[in-house]
């Protein structure tokens, strides 16, 4: 491991610290710096600012369930992330509130998309339809997410993503009957 990537890890590891007790606004510069033991001047040597090293953290953090474009299928992603998120739950509750640079949601919902595309892209008829759809999807996903990581007493993560799963299967199943008929009855096909 190169000095450079243990440098990033102790500023990413200080930032999780601090975020796992703090909301993301209330941090600076110096305290993550104190939090990870490197001076001012390093961090600025790796990263322009708290939110470069925020991005930084998801990508080092999180990407790992996102970069095997081999995974047989988006869903098989869950289970493995909600124990992630879990874990480091402290952690991801504050990152959930980060909005602009940096914003977890939407650091995941533009990697999560290319997975969605390419398994439910070809039940779209134009690129603005499955742009629409995959982005609601995502966006309802993480609000369930979000109220899961927030919820007292939190549901453990394999029966969280088990549920889920079971549940998008079973309302996908259903949805899709009852809207063939109406469909059918509003001519809309």
């Amino acid at each position: 491991m190169t000095d450079h990537l243990e440098i990033k890890r102790a500023l990413s590891k200080g930032m999780k610290t601090l975020m796992s007790t703090q909301k993301f606004d209330e941090i600076t510069v110096a305290d993550i710096c104190d939090a990870s033991a490197v001076s001012r001047r390093t961090f600025y040597r790796h990263f322009a600012d708290k939110y470069a090293l925020l991005n930084w953290v998801h990508y080092d953090d999180f990407c790992r369930f996102f970069d095997d474009k081999t995974t047989p299928h988006a869903l098989e992603i869950l289970p493995s992330a909600c124990e992630h998120l879990y874990r480091n739950r402290e952690f991801y509750i504050n990152a959930f509130d980060v909005t602009g640079p940096g914003a977890f949601r939407e650091f995941c919902i533009e990697r999560l998309y290319i997975y969605l595309e390419r398994d439910f892209g070809s039940a779209c008829e134009t690129d603005e339809e499955r742009q629409f759809y995959i982005t609601r999807i995502l966006e309802a996903l993480f609000d369930h997410l979000q109220n899961w990581l927030r919820s007292e007493p939190c549901m453990p993560p394999d029966e969280f993503s088990r549920y889920t799963i079971r549940s998008m299967t079973r309302f996908a199943t259903i949805f899709a009957a009852v809207s063939n008929v109406v469909s059918d009855q509003m001519g809309l096909y």
